[in-house]
């Protein structure tokens, strides 16, 4: 029997795997662009990693559950309607416009994934409007296997229907339980309540579609998401020790760390920025690095090639020039209000995940000890020649280390070769997990590929081989 940690597939979830892997695969690498994935927490001096940004044709998925029976329309001219598997087809830098029937959901910029929030932009009522839409017009009405919409239903949909009105009243203004009859739809009309309920529970699960990175040649931090309805969620952090919290108000506890945290999240809230994420963890060495500790105002979201976090923070008033001793620690005055009555201006403060390079026939990716959990110690390689361990077990083969090994992270720089299938690490910036992992190994380790690529044998000295599992795609 497989424990509570282990996967559990979800129906609709693989379809994000399936649409992410072909649309990478029709990517057209010779005109990529540069992306800046430094991390936001990294100092200034770190030295920002150059990724790219993928152009030509590209799959993307419309989703509360998948929804099919949407038409859309993208400005290089492909066109079509979403099928069973929400999926539609455009080209990279696309605007795309969805309609249903008559009436225009919206006209966004192409994205590999496409929800409400998307589709809404800062519109709170036509966000809620849209899952009532949608989630109603289900031909089945059950949104376990995604959202069909018949022909006959679409065309019933006509262009005056007002996505900004009132939510309380959009059913009735709509007429959707007139069209729900008119189509042998079942059951009622979705309460906007109900509405939230369903999409607050995909608002984890889309955090699968990749393994997300932020990283530099000196901090890295790494998120993976279970591709189920378990809420399961794997994090490590490589980096400086920080006192200031997200609003740079500082003080003598340390309140970002380098470690690991694990445990399970559920989206509590949403808005127009993404969902508002709670955890319960079961190891958490990061402190409030991870989703531990969110703040009232933190969102997260994904559109399948970036997860941005997103967070409503002081804005930082320019400090006067202080006293050596007091630029030297850091000592300055708190923000000084005209009156009584001003309020500190405020502003949206974004962080960014790319995901996470993946080279099928090389080193480069997430490699796991366990195929089907996520609890479980797991070795990223990145491009830049960085390695990193995310450990939330602090497991060793070893009896002499039981006692000396703990969760955490190890972070370092790494050669590669595959001609001898080895790999050496050097110059460990971060080891939080004890002696667990590998930053007592001096000389090679073995890393041996499969044909396929898709695991690889790991020889470390004086130890068992142990089997590796890709888990980047």
């Amino acid at each position: 029997m497989k424990s509570k940690q282990q996967l559990r597939k979800k129906s609709w979830i693989p379809v994000l795997s399936t649409v992410f892997v072909v649309g990478l695969a029709a990517c057209d690498n010779d005109g990529e662009k540069a992306l800046d994935t430094s991390s936001s927490s990294s100092s200034s001096s770190a030295t920002a990693v150059k990724r790219t940004m993928p152009t030509g044709p590209a799959t993307g998925i419309l989703v509360d559950s998948p929804v099919s029976g949407v038409t859309f329309a993208a400005t290089s001219g492909k066109s079509g309607t979403t099928d069973e598997k929400g999926s539609f087809n455009f080209n990279h830098g696309d605007k795309i416009e969805f309609k249903l029937g008559g009436l225009t959901l919206g006209n966004i910029p192409g994205s590999q994934i496409v929800t409400p929030i998307e589709l809404a932009g800062d519109n709170a009522n036509k966000l809620q409007n849209l899952l009532v839409l949608l989630q109603s017009l289900d031909s089945d009405s059950d949104l376990s296997n995604g959202i069909s919409i018949s022909r006959e239903t679409a065309n019933a949909v006509k262009g005056s229907i007002n996505l900004d009105s009132s939510p309380e009243t959009f059913a009735d203004s709509a007429g959707l339980k007139d069209i729900m009859e008119a189509s042998g739809i079942s059951g009622e009309v979705k309460t906007p309540e109900a509405a939230r309920t369903h999409f607050l529970s995909q608002g984890v699960a889309l955090l699968s579609a990749q393994v997300w990175v932020s990283y530099t040649n000196q901090t890295a931090s790494v998120l993976r998401v279970a591709a189920d309805s378990s809420g399961e969620y794997l994090q490590g952090d490589a980096r400086p020790d920080d006192s200031c919290d997200e609003n740079r108000v500082c003080g003598g506890k340390t309140v970002f760390q380098a470690g690991v945290e694990y445990g399970v999240a559920k989206a509590a809230d949403f808005d127009n920025r993404g969902f508002k994420l709670v955890s319960t963890p079961s190891v958490d060495t990061n402190l409030k690095a991870g989703f531990s500790n969110p703040g009232p105002t933190r969102r997260v979201r994904t559109d399948g090639s970036e997860l941005i976090n997103s967070d409503i923070v002081a804005v930082q008033r320019a400090r006067e020039q202080g006293s050596v001793f007091g630029e030297l620690f850091h000592i300055a005055k708190p923000i000084q209000l005209s009156d009584e009555n001003e309020v500190a201006e405020k502003e949206v403060k974004e962080s960014r995940y790319a995901k996470i390079d993946n080279d099928a026939n090389g080193i480069v990716g997430a490699w796991a000890y366990d195929s089907e959990a996520i609890k479980t110690q797991t070795l990223v390689f990145f491009p830049n020649g960085k390695y990193m361990m995310i450990d939330p077990t602090g497991a060793t083969q070893r009896e002499d280390q039981v006692k000396c090994a703990k969760p955490g992270i190890e972070f370092s720089s790494y050669t590669y070769n595959k001609g001898g299938n080895n790999f050496s690490l050097s110059s460990f910036t971060y080891n939080t997990n004890g002696c667990a992992g590998f930053s007592d190994v001096e000389g090679s380790i073995g890393f041996t590929l499969s044909s396929d690529g898709n695991t690889a044998k790991l020889d470390k000295p004086g130890e068992p081989s142990v089997t590796l599992y890709r888990v980047s795609k």
